[in-house]
């Protein structure tokens, strides 16, 4: 007896058909650039945010000063009015010229900072020398060892200091006259009242009616010449007034005699 076997299925010369994929959802063109702005803004925010307590934990909350008193005073001052100011506000930088601007008594200043929020300054002052009168502001200015004025005489402030009756143009010859004066006898310096420029040199008015006049040229040679006259045992009781302003001869007189 013949068995029935199972029609065998024919898939030669059948086109396949692939069940459909349905398009993925695409958004509204419109809503696109609104998410992106929406993220960049996101970022934005964060970052501002992080820059901002950055800020703030870098802000100065304390310094160190290594100056001179009265220095480190007018330091002091300007650093209470940046205390809790932006870290934009208190660089290093920043700091230091505006205290250059600010504290005229300053030869030397660095600024560091001292991570997260503090400042240490290094300042050296100013050695004032002389008094100088600027005649176009009227103002009596000191005066510093570079010849330099550096800033007005306040009121009420003494300071015994020689006063220069020169031009603007020759305050740093007038400050080298010191400097030689303070090279050879410091005691001198200290008696020394007004330097005073003229032609022919310069004239030197101490204490008690003592007076110098020196040629311009020769200086260091002149002022060691007549100090070592004046330590004599003949003239070192004395106070006198010395012309030195020729080569050949000297006029000596005594102090209280108004004019050589």
């Amino acid at each position: 007896m013949r068995l029935p076997f199972p029609r065998k299925k024919v898939t030669d010369n059948v086109r396949r058909v692939k069940k459909g994929v349905k398009p993925a959802c695409q958004p509204v063109a419109w809503l696109q650039p609104l998410l992106r702005g929406l993220v960049v803004g996101i970022a934005v925010v964060t970052a501002g945010a992080g820059v901002w307590k950055l800020n703030q934990t870098l802000s100065i909350s304390y310094w160190n000063i290594d100056a001179d008193t009265h220095l480190k005073t007018q330091i002091e001052a300007y650093l209470l009015k940046k205390k809790g100011a932006s870290f934009w506000q208190t660089r290093a930088s920043l700091v230091h010229d505006e205290l250059v601007a600010q504290v005229p008594d300053i030869q030397y200043i660095k600024v560091s900072r001292i991570l997260p929020d503090g400042l240490l300054i290094q300042a050296q002052a100013r050695t004032p020398m002389a008094l100088w009168k600027d005649e176009q502001v009227g103002q009596v200015m000191l005066v510093d060892e570079y010849g330099v004025p550096y800033r007005a005489l306040q009121r009420g402030e003494t300071l015994d200091l020689p006063f220069l009756r020169v031009a603007k143009g020759k305050i740093e010859a007038g400050i080298q006259v010191l400097l030689t004066l303070n090279k050879y006898d410091v005691r001198r310096l200290l008696r020394l009242s007004e330097v005073i420029a003229s032609e022919q040199g310069w004239r030197l008015n101490f204490a008690k009616g003592e007076q110098w006049q020196i040629k311009a040229s020769n200086m260091d040679i002149q002022v060691t010449q007549i100090i070592n006259i004046l330590d004599m045992p003949r003239w070192s009781k004395g106070h006198w007034r010395i012309d030195a302003r020729m080569s050949e001869r000297w006029f000596i007189r005594p102090a209280r005699q108004e004019v050589i």
